[in-house]
C-alpha cells in the first residue's frame, strides 16, 4: 500500500520526489580515478527567419520531468526511427513557444560522449557525437 501512494505522489508531483519507487540506480557513479563518461545534449532550432537559437533541453521539453524528457530524446528522437506526424507537431509548438513565436524550420540534436574528471573538474569530447535533425 505505501509503494502505490508513493507512486500516486511521485506521478502527480511537479518534480521528482525522492525518495520513492523512482529511486535512481548509482550504476553510472564515477570510477575510481574519478572519471565518468556521459552524453551531453545540444538542442539548436533552425527558424524560418533565418535565426539559430540553443535551447536547452529542459525549455523545449518543459512539460517533462527530467527523466522522462531525457528517455524521450533517447529513445524517440536520437533512435533514428522515423516520428510520427504527432511528434513533429509537439516538436514545433515547442519550438515556437521557446522562440517567441517564431517558425521553426528544424531542430537539431547533437550529442556528444565526453569525459566527466570529477577530481579535475573537467570535461573533455571523446569520440564522434551522434546528429539528429528533425525537419518540420
Amino acid at each position: 500500500m505505501v509503494l502505490v501512494v508513493q507512486g500516486v505522489i511521485d506521478w502527480r508531483s511537479s518534480t521528482e520526489a525522492f525518495p520513492t519507487i523512482s529511486m535512481p540506480t548509482f550504476g553510472q557513479a564515477p570510477d575510481r580515478e574519478g572519471h565518468r563518461r556521459i552524453d551531453t545534449v545540444r538542442i539548436d532550432v533552425d527558424y524560418d527567419d533565418g535565426t539559430t537559437l540553443t535551447v536547452e533541453p529542459e525549455d523545449l521539453f518543459e512539460q517533462f520531468h527530467y527523466s522522462s524528457a531525457r528517455f524521450a530524446m533517447t529513445n524517440v528522437i536520437r533512435s533514428g526511427e522515423d516520428l510520427t506526424d504527432d511528434t513533429r507537431e509537439w516538436l514545433e509548438a515547442q519550438a515556437r513557444r521557446v522562440g517567441d513565436g517564431r517558425t521553426a524550420q528544424s531542430v537539431t540534436f547533437t550529442w556528444q560522449p565526453v569525459d566527466m574528471d570529477i577530481v579535475e573538474v573537467s570535461a573533455r569530447p571523446v569520440g564522434e557525437p551522434t546528429v539528429r535533425k528533425v525537419d518540420l
